[in-house]
């Protein structure tokens, strides 16, 4: 059974010991990302994320590795993100979107920030975030109709939705040379603002995600409908850049 940190501060330095411990000179550094580095953890709801960055020598010892992530799942601690710092460099160019999200909302707990001197590209973020909304916007749009009359599963999907678009926003404000928010309420705004999106659907929807109640099934169907709307003029708002 699980037992959930009231805080990732009170586990840090035990799995920082364990990692030491079981990779010795070949552990880099360990950073923590995700909820717990946004200061937005909660307990019993979100995972503990870390990066952990090994030596190329270090990748050898995933047995190791695997032993300690099965340790420590029981106190809420996610799979970790296992990097060299070679594989970081050499893969800017793919996973553009996902390294900015890093580089902004991390800290590290053990050796060296690998991230704050990252150089993000602005022609791969663009067409990486081009393929990422599109993408997203035919996932919105099949679970959706996979989702059907189900208000449970309506309320999930719109309520995931917030995460999944929260990182591309950032990286549209990002490519604009826009200072991005603090809060994901605000990033949403400002990159509706920016993109010229009817911005009414984002009070609602983060209404919805905050709800312990349930929406109405027609309540939940006019919002995801003018969601898909505004992504999609947001779609050709990032084909047009």
């Amino acid at each position: 059974m699980k037992k959930f940190p009231a805080s990732p501060d009170l586990i840090i330095k035990d799995y920082t010991a364990d990692w030491q411990a079981a990779f010795g000179h070949d552990l880099e550094a360990i950073i923590l990302y995700g909820s717990g580095a946004r200061g937005a953890y909660v307990a019993g709801k979100s995972d503990i994320n870390f990066l952990v960055i090994v030596s190329p020598a270090g990748m050898s010892k995933l047995r190791q590795a695997a032993e300690l992530t099965e340790k420590w799942r029981q106190q809420a601690v996610a799979t970790p993100l296992l990097l060299t710092r070679d594989y970081i460099h050499a893969s800017l160019d793919s996973f553009p979107i996902e390294f900015l999200n890093l580089q902004r909302h991390h800290r590290v707990v053990f050796g060296q920030d690998l991230l704050a001197d990252l150089t993000i590209s602005p022609q791969n973020l663009r067409l990486q975030l081009e393929r990422e909304i599109k993408g997203k916007l035919l996932h919105l749009r099949e679970g959706l109709l996979g989702a059907g009359d189900n208000r449970d599963a309506l309320q999930n999907l719109l309520a995931r939705s917030l995460k999944d678009f929260s990182a591309r926003f950032e990286a549209l404000l990002f490519l604009k040379s826009e200072t991005i928010p603090p809060t994901r309420k605000e990033v949403f705004q400002k990159a509706a603002h920016l993109a010229h999106l009817d911005g009414g659907f984002i009070e609602k929807l983060f209404r919805l995600s905050e709800s312990t109640g349930r929406a109405y099934r027609d309540e939940l169907w006019q919002l995801a409908e003018s969601y898909i709307t505004q992504i999609e003029k947001l779609s050709i708002f990032i084909d047009q850049m």
